[in-house]
């Protein structure tokens, strides 16, 4: 009997939980599906604030700095002056050359002078001799004939008549003279022009250099950075620094004054490793978080990758440039830099 109940109560377990398996579950909730190629890939570099826009200020005449006004690394502004400059030696130097130009100007005007009278004049001279010996010839001929015509008849002696032809051959050969010697005289002027042009044409290339040293010259003072005799900052944001003169230094041609970085045109120079690189395209976004203060970030955008791999402590490395789009004065030129870029 007690095992009748056993088996019973073990068929209804059983049944239970036969019916217990049977009853519908509930439907699982759907599982989104991610693209894990969507996810943007992070590239991270070093870089340095460089100015893009920078010069070496060099002072090509010849000067005396007689004070200095700015400081390595100073913050100026437009036309802020930099440097005062003693302008006397160069101020001669100009009044020289003029003074040259002037005086080879002067010569070259009497040249010119000198050779249109000497010709003007020679040539009168003959012009009026030779009509001259054309009227003693155009008489001696009438009176020739008409001693002729009276010799016929023999109403004049011989002698007379001899005289006559005599005057009339000396004045013919006058007349041939004065006409060979106007050919000899325009060969000379000829060859005298020739020398004179010659002479004209060294004086004026002598005046053209001249004019060409002063433009020269003068032209050396035509730069934006100069305000008479002082060297000003031509950005409107800009910083000095690596100063090479003191006071009391004479300006040299071959030796710089200083650098001006134009604080408005910062970018970051940054290299990447050649393995990144081909993730890498001009426009990528890029974070920008400066090593002087981590709490600041800026943003910018790749605008540069270079044509040219390089080595770099036995790395190869791909050099690129980054716009900053919120600069502010904080970033100065060669802070450390840390950059973010957006991979393709």
């Amino acid at each position: 009997m007690i095992l009748k109940k056993s088996i019973l109560i073990f068929l209804i377990i059983l049944l239970s939980l036969s019916m217990y398996g049977c009853t519908p579950k509930e439907s699982a909730a759907p599982v989104e599906e991610i693209d894990l190629s969507q996810d943007k890939k992070i590239i991270e570099s070093f870089g340095v604030v460089k100015a893009e826009d920078s010069m070496d200020i060099i002072i090509d005449f010849t000067s005396v700095v007689t004070d200095i006004l700015v400081s390595n690394g100073q913050h100026i502004k437009l036309d802020e002056p930099i440097l005062i400059l003693d302008m006397s030696q160069y101020e001669v130097q100009v009044s020289d050359i003029k003074s040259q130009l002037n005086i080879a100007e002067l010569e070259y005007e009497q040249i010119k002078l000198n050779s249109k009278d000497n010709q003007q004049t020679e040539m009168d001279k003959l012009k009026s001799n030779l009509e001259f010996a054309e009227k003693v010839y155009s008489t001696a001929v009438s009176e020739f004939n008409n001693n002729e015509s009276l010799y016929k008849e023999r109403a004049i002696t011989e002698d007379t008549y001899n005289q006559s032809k005599k005057n009339l051959n000396e004045s013919k050969n006058k007349v041939d003279n004065i006409k060979f010697e106007i050919r000899n005289t325009l060969d000379s002027i000829n060859k005298k022009a020739e020398s004179e042009i010659i002479e004209k044409a060294v004086q004026m290339e002598n005046i053209m250099q001249l004019k060409s040293k002063l433009e020269a010259l003068e032209n050396k003072l035509n730069k934006q950075y100069i305000r008479e005799n002082q060297i000003v900052s031509h950005y409107n944001n800009a910083v000095i620094y690596d100063i090479q003169y003191d006071t009391g230094h004479i300006t040299d041609v071959s030796k710089k004054a200083f650098s001006i970085a134009d604080l408005d045109s910062l970018i970051i120079e940054a290299e990447v490793v050649e393995e990144f690189i081909k993730d890498i395209q001009t426009g990528a976004r890029v974070r920008i978080v400066p090593v002087a203060d981590r709490m600041r970030e800026y943003e910018g955008s790749v605008k540069y990758i270079s044509q040219m791999a390089f080595k770099n402590n036995g790395e190869t490395i791909v050099p690129i440039k980054i716009s900053i789009d919120n600069n502010d004065s904080f970033l100065l030129p060669n802070y450390n830099i840390d950059v973010y870029i957006e991979a393709k």
